[in-house]
Order: structure tokens, then C-alpha cells, then sequence
């Protein structure tokens, strides 16, 4: 696989969801909603992954679109829940991580798309390192990890 992978690595444990009230979720409410997105996270992100077997760049376009529409549509969620109090700073940061890497991969199309091939384009990507929004993503899932809302950083 390609380093754009860096770009989406940290996403495959995200979370989100909304909560109904203004009180805070429960734990185990709140895990549920974060099992529930890293589901969403995870098929976007093998999305993208199968995107780096384009043939053309308006392939390669495509999926990043989508994958960058998923993202921000996954910070959006993120964003919306109520978690527990000593969760909050770790979901404030996952929702900026997830709508960082949507807005990064918006700014990278413009770019993509000039690209004379889907190879040419892939190699572009593949020297970029990691991204703002995937180094909140890394910190709010190790944070939440290390609360016990989630099992594993992937």
C-alpha cells in the first residue's frame, strides 16, 4: 500500500455518533458510539486503500472524495456526542483529527488532479508525511485507549 495510508492510518479506530440530551453519555453508552464509527472509519479507510489500485486519476479523485467526505461526516458525529467528562478533550480532539484529514484531503485534490497519471498522482501522495489531522487522531485514540473506551489504536 501507498503512504497515503499515513493520511488515513490513524482513522481506522475512530468514533462518533450523536447523543439525544445535553447530559454526558455513560461509559459504556460512549463506547458504544465509538465502536459504532470505528465501523464507519474502518470502511472508509479500506475504501481509500482499494483506491490506490486506480487506473486514472479521476478514479483516484474519486476515492479521495469520498474518503474525505466520510471523514468529515465521522468528526461531524464525533463532534455532536456528549461524552463523559473525562473523555471530552479526547473526543474534541478526535472530531478536529477526523475534520483536520477531510479538509487536508481537500486540499491535496486540486493538485491530484493536474497529475498526468493515477501512478504519478499515487507517488505524490506516498511522499507525504503525516498530517495534522492524523497526529490528533493518533493522540485522541491513545487517550481513549488509555481511558478504556477503546480496545486498540489501529
Amino acid at each position: 500500500m501507498v503512504t497515503l495510508v499515513l493520511l488515513v492510518s490513524a482513522c481506522g479506530s475512530g468514533g462518533g455518533g450523536t447523543s439525544g440530551g445535553s447530559s454526558s453519555l455513560s461509559a459504556s453508552a460512549y463506547r458504544a458510539h465509538l465502536k459504532t464509527i470505528a465501523k464507519e472509519s474502518n470502511t472508509a479507510q479500506h475504501a481509500v486503500e482499494k483506491g490506490f489500485r486506480a487506473s486514472s486519476v479521476p478514479q483516484l479523485v474519486t476515492v479521495l472524495t469520498a474518503f474525505g467526505t466520510a471523514e468529515k461526516r465521522i468528526g461531524d458525529e464525533v463532534a455532536a456526542l456528549n461524552p463523559p467528562t473525562n473523555a471530552e478533550v479526547a473526543n474534541t480532539e478526535l472530531a478536529k483529527g477526523q475534520q483536520d484529514t477531510a479538509s487536508e484531503i481537500q486540499a491535496l485534490l486540486p493538485k491530484i488532479r493536474k497529475m498526468p497519471s493515477a501512478q504519478a498522482a499515487i507517488a505524490y501522495l506516498s511522499k507525504k508525511s503525516t498530517t495534522k489531522g492524523g497526529h490528533e487522531i493518533d493522540q485522541a485514540l491513545a487517550k481513549l485507549k488509555q481511558l478504556g473506551y477503546i480496545k486498540s489504536v489501529s
